[in-house]
């Protein structure tokens, strides 16, 4: 039997609509009903849950994410997703893509047959995972550029080859979502063509791309940039590469690490002003340094160093963040000066739209998933739902 549940709001984004004095109506894991109190008639018998000093939005999903807590996923173990995915619901985080580091094939297949079993296990059933719902697999690599890998290891990186990603989305067993790889690299069209016959998105990013080069990748259906200028080639007036063809093709949407480390203000604003907040996907793009104190934590098989909240590789590279996509969201509000509930489609219904989830995350909406972030007037999460269950 199905328990209702009505959640009282003095204020909900749902993202698209401002509800003053909101109810929700949860029944089971879906959203039922959502609207000004007046227009809501509430149930006999249904728990009341009074958040008339809070804003409610929707939880908020992130499609790029290494591990957090002292984990990384490639652990592909139930006690390390586990870990993540209580780490992110404490910070509104409802859904996410557990995101893959370039390693050697042998562990890139374990790590995607171990997380498609949790995965697959875990749909449907939101006490499998308590937290966060990993909802997919991001494969990050193997098939990047040398010259911009990041804190991706070179000798593991490889030449695209549709062999492999066949055997890599075999292991994942459906649950592959999103592939990122270099564009210019040679066969990488070949690649992206059968990765979209595949059904899963293609992200371009780790790329030394001329602009011809990243427009033939968009034309042939690549949908987004992965953390959009870090590890790209620059952007020069006479060289604009794959920065100029990101900031100026409408096709293509834009991954924003927005911890003001990774990218600088100025840079925040101008990809703001080229995309619109419509284009923009924010990610956290954490390590197992994520939430942790300073130290040396895991990412793949390598050491990362964490201090003073920033995440690197022996040789000194950004090795992801350790930022969570709460603060990311406040950061974004503050660095352009637009307003938190402008700023809010960022973290929610953009990413569902780009993993073809909005009309079940990153929405209330009736039918929805009931995954909902509370916040207090200061934008901080105070209380996270995952499909209608209390996880914070």
């Amino acid at each position: 039997m199905k328990t209702t549940k009505a959640i009282l709001a003095g204020m909900i984004y749902t993202p698209t609509e401002e509800i003053q004095n909101g109810v929700i109506l949860i029944e089971g894991h879906r959203v039922a009903k959502v609207g000004p109190k007046e227009h809501v008639k509430i149930p006999a018998g249904a728990t009341v849950i009074d958040n008339q000093d809070r804003l409610i939005v929707p939880g908020f999903i992130d499609m790029h994410i290494h591990g957090a807590a002292g984990h990384d996923l490639m652990e592909a173990s139930t006690e390390a997703v586990s870990a993540v995915s209580a780490y992110l619901a404490r910070h509104g985080t409802t859904a996410y893509l557990a995101t893959t580091v370039t390693a050697s094939l042998d562990r890139t297949l374990h790590a995607a047959h171990g997380l498609g079993e949790i995965i697959r296990a875990s749909h449907g059933a939101s006490d499998k995972i308590p937290g966060a719902q990993p909802v997919g697999i991001h494969f990050e690599g193997p098939f990047l550029n040398a010259k911009k890998r990041g804190a991706h290891p070179v000798s593991q990186l490889r030449k695209p080859s549709v062999e492999i990603v066949e055997r890599m989305l075999d292991a994942a067993q459906g649950t592959a979502r999103i592939f990122t790889l270099a564009p210019e690299l040679e066969g990488a069209l070949t690649v992206l063509e059968y990765v979209r016959s595949r059904g899963l998105r293609i992200g371009i990013g780790h790329s030394n791309a001329t602009h011809e080069e990243a427009e033939r990748a968009i034309a042939a259906g690549a949908t987004h940039a992965v953390h959009m200028y870090n590890a790209m080639r620059p952007f020069l007036h006479r060289d604009s590469g794959i920065i100029g063809a990101v900031l100026t093709d409408n096709r293509v949407t834009a991954e924003l690490i927005c911890d003001g480390v990774h990218v600088e203000i100025p840079a925040i604003q101008l990809l703001v002003k080229a995309k619109g907040i419509e284009r923009i996907i924010l990610v956290s793009d954490s390590s197992s340094g994520a939430g942790m104190p300073d130290g040396n934590y895991r990412l793949g098989n390598f050491t990362v160093h964490v201090a003073g909240g920033v995440c690197r590789t022996v040789e000194g590279n950004l090795a992801g963040s350790t930022i969570t996509l709460d603060a990311a969201l406040r950061n974004l509000a503050i660095f352009t000066g637009l307003g938190y509930r402008e700023c809010l489609p960022c973290a929610t219904l953009n990413p569902a739209r780009i993993l073809g989830l909005e009309k079940q995350k990153g929405v209330i909406a009736p039918g929805a998933d009931a995954d909902l972030a509370i916040l207090d007037p200061n934008h901080y999460v105070t209380q996270t739902y995952v499909r209608g269950r209390p996880v914070l």
